[in-house]
């Protein structure tokens, strides 16, 4: 309750100030400051799961038949989107030793663009210093978050404080009858290893219900908006345990970290987007190195296509886990070179 009352605060101060995506970002930034004040910041595990189902079912019910139109046009993106994946870390991993006192290893995990729980368990395993990575990744998410919407509203797409309401509100038993299938749908999406299930198998339930008219209508606009604040603070809770001297050590390298995958994203979205004919909007929030979760909340409310937004960050998170397991499982080989140290190290969650 006090994590979500500091977010409920944070984005009332970010709709007056006319924050675009405030009530996602504004509760983000506030939970943050927050946790690393020292207050004790989290979100328990089932509200957090419903924040997801309600996400899901907002975000799944923006999907249109122009949507499955494109999806022949998909592989030629998700192509491009694999070799950025597998260029990023090396890149970092070149580049940040080169500038800072980093280890090469830790160097390649910090730049990892995403899978923040693999990367934290195979740091750990490898006896890696797991601070970096953790703020770093912290850093990146918050920062897309704040900055994606910005860029949006200067670009000339309109970005409200909150997700687009274009539609009437669905009856209750129609929105209680997807709650109920998207939570037995997420035990199967888990059973095939698949990121984030719980959101993904309430997107495919919303979707499935709008395209097939079996509903009308979305969550009532306030609830969206509701829950939009609860994962903003969960958002924020990622900096739970984070002290401000660790964050001024990291910045500059947080910096590097932001320029570098977020500048590679753009690269590669370019030519992604001309090959494959899909809007560049799509491309640029399918590629931005950010979490799942939080780029599909962007997406929507930039008007982007959740379907391949959705589909663009699963598959990276599907190559990331192949790249991160084949490097270390090479590191393991070889025997890693310890990290020149960030202070004791943090047991992983």
């Amino acid at each position: 309750m006090v994590t979500l009352l500091i977010g409920a605060a944070g984005a009332a101060l970010a709709w007056a100030v006319h924050m675009p995506l405030g009530f996602l970002a504004g509760p983000a930034l506030a939970v943050a400051a927050a946790s690393m004040a020292g207050i004790k910041t989290d979100i328990a595990k089932p509200v957090r799961d419903i924040g997801f189902l309600l996400v899901g079912l907002t975000v799944g019910s923006m999907v249109t038949p122009d949507s499955l139109g494109a999806v022949t046009r998909w592989p030629i993106a998700f192509a491009l989107l694999a070799l950025l994946t597998l260029v990023t870390p090396y890149l970092g991993r070149w580049v940040l030793p080169r500038v800072l006192p980093f280890d090469r290893d830790e160097a390649f995990l910090s730049t990892a663009p995403g899978h923040l729980s693999l990367v934290i368990a195979l740091a750990d395993s490898l006896s890696l210093s797991i601070t970096r990575p953790a703020i770093l990744a912290s850093l990146r998410l918050i920062t897309l978050t704040l900055c994606v919407p910005f860029m949006a509203r200067w670009a000339g797409i309109e970005v409200g404080a909150g997700l687009p309401d274009g539609r009437a509100s669905a009856d209750w038993g129609a929105i209680l009858g997807q709650l109920i299938v998207a939570a037995a749908l997420a035990p199967v999406l888990l059973r095939l290893k698949l990121p984030a299930p719980i959101l993904i198998g309430a997107m495919i339930v919303g979707a499935l219900a709008h395209l097939s008219e079996l509903v009308v209508g979305n969550l009532p606009q306030m609830v969206s908006q509701m829950v939009l604040i609860l994962m903003g603070s969960l958002i924020g809770t990622r900096f739970a345990g984070i002290r401000l001297a660790e964050l001024r050590r990291n910045l500059l390298a947080g910096v590097i970290v932001v320029v570098l995958t977020v500048g590679l994203a753009l690269i590669f979205a370019l030519p992604a987007a001309w090959l494959s004919g899909l809007p560049l909007v799509d491309i640029l929030v399918g590629f931005a190195p950010g979490g799942l979760e939080t780029m599909v909340i962007v997406g929507a409310a930039m008007g982007a296509d959740p379907s391949f937004v959705a589909a663009a960050h699963v598959a990276r998170l599907i190559v990331l886990a192949v790249i991160l397991t084949g490097f270390t499982a090479r590191l393991a080989r070889t025997g890693p070179i310890e990290t020149d140290g960030q202070g004791p190290r943090r047991d992983a969650d």
